[in-house]
């Protein structure tokens, strides 16, 4: 990290991606033990873009959604369609590429600062801190993603404890629901006068903006039943990528590419580069705490004690996982031929 964000080394760096590509596409096992029946067990470790992981995001997506289907968070104002009051907002931030590098923007995700550098951290979390001076308090999940440049852009959806006007808004992108508070507005810096400085001076709109100055951020209103930028909803919009599986079947190319930027694909080069700048800098893709949860009422019940029967022996690479695989095969078809000669009275 520290070689990164001091310009030693770069996440362009062809040896780096390689490595990357090497890593995400290989696959460890862990190795159980049934301490009763002395039975071996082998299970896919979950890692960034395999199955496992892939498969598990996906639950915890669906379980959002479900608890978003089964709750109001939105009503309607009035009878024109055009007015509703949300407690749920998503928001999307990015990096001017004149302040930051690559690098230093996703230093900057992090919550701790990397050591013997004085590169930013905690932006994420002072934006939440800005945030709650406005909308008071209010939970929060944050989506740490890349751009298909390597750039990262974070996603937040925030569930707050008090409603929030919006109107409906149809944009060149599209309908969206935009906040309609003049003076939230205001100490968002979205009010028209803010608007028309950022047409005009995006650099000056960025420095002098109240609670985000490392870039471009958006904010929108979520509303049940409403699509989120050709996404189903906001939680699928921000779990696009970490679903998907990196699979030679899905993406074939991944047999010849030697490094990242090699690949034409803009969504797996996106996919690929969230997966390097969160390993590159240990930073979680993503986190959502307490507070997020029992406002989205995610916190899981109790589980009943169980007597556990299985002990983890090791994790192994995938080349010991075949060989072992192999030699249980071969055992297995020798034992089939030998009761089968058994049988014969040959045995």
């Amino acid at each position: 990290m520290q070689n990164l964000v001091t310009g030693k080394s770069s996440m362009k760096d062809e040896y780096l991606q390689a490595t990357t590509l090497d890593w995400l596409q290989s696959n460890d096992y862990n190795h159980f033990k049934n301490q009763e029946t002395g039975v071996d067990l082998y299970s896919l470790v979950c890692k960034r873009g395999n199955k496992v992981y892939a498969t598990r995001k996906s639950v915890k997506m669906d379980e959002m959604i479900k608890l978003l289907d089964e709750n109001e968070f939105d009503y309607p104002i009035g009878s024109s369609g055009k007015y509703r009051m949300t407690k749920i907002l998503f928001v999307s931030m990015d990096f001017d590429e004149t302040l930051f590098t690559q690098e230093t923007a996703w230093a900057s995700l992090r919550s701790t600062p990397i050591e013997d550098t004085e590169c930013i951290h905690g932006v994420i979390n002072n934006f939440d801190a800005n945030l709650s001076k406005i909308f008071g308090s209010h939970g929060r999940l944050v989506c740490k993603e890349a751009q298909a440049n390597g750039y990262p852009a974070p996603h937040m959806i925030i569930i707050l404890d008090k409603y929030v006007r919006i109107r409906l808004h149809n944009g060149l992108k599209g309908p969206s629901w935009r906040i309609d508070d003049p003076e939230i507005l205001r100490r968002l810096g979205k009010d028209p006068v803010s608007r028309k400085l950022a047409f005009r001076d995006y650099k000056k709109a960025t420095r002098i903006n109240p609670i985000w100055k490392n870039g471009f951020f958006d904010i929108q209103g979520v509303v049940k039943g409403t699509e989120l930028k050709k996404h189903k909803n906001s939680f699928t919009y921000l779990f696009k990528y970490l679903i998907k599986s990196l699979d030679i079947e899905k993406f074939p190319e991944l047999k010849k590419m030697e490094t990242i930027k090699d690949s034409e694909n803009e969504g797996l080069r996106t996919i690929l580069y969230t997966h390097l700048g969160n390993k590159c800098f240990r930073t979680r893709d993503l986190s959502f705490g307490k507070g997020f949860k029992e406002r989205l009422g995610l916190l899981s019940t109790e589980k009943k004690e169980s007597v556990h029967t299985w002990k983890r022996i090791r994790t192994i690479p995938d080349f010991i996982y075949d060989h072992i695989k192999d030699s249980v095969l071969i055992s297995n078809v020798q034992k089939l031929f030998q009761n089968a000669l058994n049988l014969t009275g040959i045995g």
